[in-house]
């Protein structure tokens, strides 16, 4: 069974940029930024896209997760969502920003960095993850 840890570091909220999602100024696009441990290697820098439409609640609208940009092994796609969605809210209800993109202020909330150290094993065998 293949096992990694991801570090989750860091959010970059509302960001202004190319995105793989079709633009659409009533989503609220955010990066998440970490890095994966698989045994002894390491893989840097990596990020995945997450949406939300704005003005929904954080903590239970659905919310959209892009896939892992920087890396192309083996993956458990689902269960990588479930802890993007995890942080992400985590992160947004901690810091208080959660309030204005429930109001829909997103101008308030443009290019907001906040940095929350998390670990999650994952669990990355051929029978539960996709290859890429």
């Amino acid at each position: 069974m293949a096992i990694g840890t991801i570090e989750f570091k860091c959010i970059r909220i509302n960001l202004k940029k190319n995105s793989a999602f079709a633009p659409d100024e009533s989503q609220i696009d955010s990066l998440i930024e970490f890095d994966l441990r698989i045994g002894s290697e390491r893989f840097r820098n990596l990020s995945a896209e997450v949406r939300q439409p704005n003005g929904t609640d954080f903590q239970s609208e659905s919310l959209q997760v892009g896939t892992v940009l920087g890396y192309d092994g083996l993956w458990n796609d689902e269960e990588f969502r479930e802890f993007c969605v995890r942080y992400y809210r985590d992160v947004i209800g901690s810091c208080g920003v959660g309030r204005t993109i429930k109001q829909g202020q997103r101008k308030l909330v443009e290019r907001v960095a906040i940095r929350l150290y998390r670990r999650e094993v994952i669990n990355l065998s051929v029978e539960l993850s996709s290859s890429r």
